[in-house]
């Protein structure tokens, strides 16, 4: 299995400029070998860089493509695609592999390492170290206007870097503090700016609708608002779901663990997700709401029906919805953080699958055995076992931000 590596271009290669042998086949024949024989969105890509030719036939195509998930590792990183089950290696700058993926929006993710040396990154998967890298910096400007040290928990992208003005905003911990402080970073900046501190835990950040927006854990929300040079923090109280008494006393007492995210639906409503796992061991359920705000201005989160040809995709800082002809589904990542019983510097990925929310029927996509009716399996265990670094992301390797 070779590894996908950033574009050619962006290697330094020269790119023929006029088709030879293969690179002439006519623009009908190229169509119909990506759609008769290419349902991987990763080979697709791959195939589009043989030379600009099938690369302009291939974009012209403008078929669909669904999120990949990108599975973090010290050794081999990869990309999986969960509706065709495809399986790739990717390649990523050594000193990028062991850290943790605080975040992604299209190809770009936010990477924190700490080996040989701190650092915290922006790095879009396609473009590659040359043009697709960006240091963000490890200090914060905080209240008092003292410069200190600052430690990621997840950050967003307001707009691809490729765009101008764009912003970070992240949740960061100030020095050895364990609170939740919400900061952002201008480009060219050589620092992050404290805009404020969350009460609670804040759980996810997504940027919908040109703002920044924070779940706490409370499931209420933070909003940015723009105000001068800066932003300001405006908390929006949400009323208080019937189920969620009952969440919080199963988390408490049997066990159960509740991962809480914000996406943004295909029709555009700002979305609030619990996914329930029994006993830290396989998620057996997900609630998805919908934000409601009444004529008074009172917020409350209402049940969500997750429309026809609607995929949702659920990570911390990486949530997305798209639009497919597949059948309805609610992807899940392993984010559970258990460690391995035999390799204790190890995590497993065993609870990472699709919930069919018509059927209430969860399909895994990890290992299981094959009569097991509800799962299957696609790889050996060692494509995608226990890994030394933790948590994965969802990505959109050929959305915006990409470059050819």
């Amino acid at each position: 299995m070779e590894a996908v590596p950033p574009s050619a271009a962006m290697q330094g290669a020269p790119m023929p400029t006029q088709p030879e042998g293969w690179g002439e086949l006519p623009c009908d024949l190229i169509k119909r070998i990506v759609k008769d024989y290419l349902s991987c969105g990763i080979d697709r890509l791959r195939l589009s860089w043989i030379n600009p030719h099938w690369g302009k036939t291939i974009c012209d195509m403008k078929l669909p493509e669904l999120p990949w998930m990108f599975l973090p590792s010290s050794s081999t990183p990869m990309f999986f695609e969960p509706v065709t089950r495809c399986l790739h290696k990717i390649w990523l700058p050594a000193a990028l592999k062991s850290g943790r993926l605080c975040g992604s929006r299209g190809p770009w993710v936010f990477i924190s390492t700490k080996d040989p040396e701190p650092q915290f990154t922006l790095y879009n998967l396609c473009n590659g170290e040359k043009r697709g890298r960006i240091d963000l910096p490890l200090t914060i400007l905080d209240k008092q206007g003292v410069t200190r040290c600052a430690r990621v928990e997840m950050a967003a992208l307001s707009l691809p870097p490729s765009t101008a003005g764009y912003t970070v905003a992240a949740v960061v911990h100030i020095g050895q503090s364990l609170d939740y402080t919400i900061a952002t970073w201008e480009f060219k900046e050589d620092h992050w700016t404290e805009i404020g501190s969350a009460a609670d835990r804040v759980l996810d950040i997504l940027f919908y609708q040109g703002s920044f927006h924070f779940l706490t854990s409370n499931e209420d929300l933070i909003r940015l608002v723009p105000e001068g040079p800066s932003f300001r923090m405006v908390r929006y109280h949400v009323e208080l779901r019937s189920s969620k008494p009952l969440d919080d006393l199963y988390e408490a007492q049997d066990g159960t663990m509740l991962r809480r995210y914000l996406v943004e639906s295909t029709a555009g409503h700002l979305l609030f997700a619990v996914k329930k796992t029994h006993c830290s061991k396989r998620t057996v359920d997900i609630k998805v709401f919908r934000l409601s705000v009444d004529d008074a201005g009172q917020a409350t989160w209402v049940h969500y029906k997750n429309t026809a040809g609607e995929m949702i995709y659920l990570g911390q800082a990486s949530s997305i919805s798209c639009v497919t002809q597949s059948e309805p589904t609610i992807h899940f990542l392993d984010d559970r953080l258990v460690k391995s019983e035999d390799e204790a510097d190890r995590y497993h990925r065993r609870d990472m699958g699709g919930l069919r929310p018509h059927v209430l029927q969860v399909s895994w996509y990890s290992y299981r055995t094959p009569n097991e009716e509800s799962r299957f399996s696609y790889r050996a265990p060692d494509d995608i076992g226990a890994t030394d670094v933790p948590t994965p992301v969802w990505c959109e390797p050929q959305s915006d931000g990409f470059t050819m």
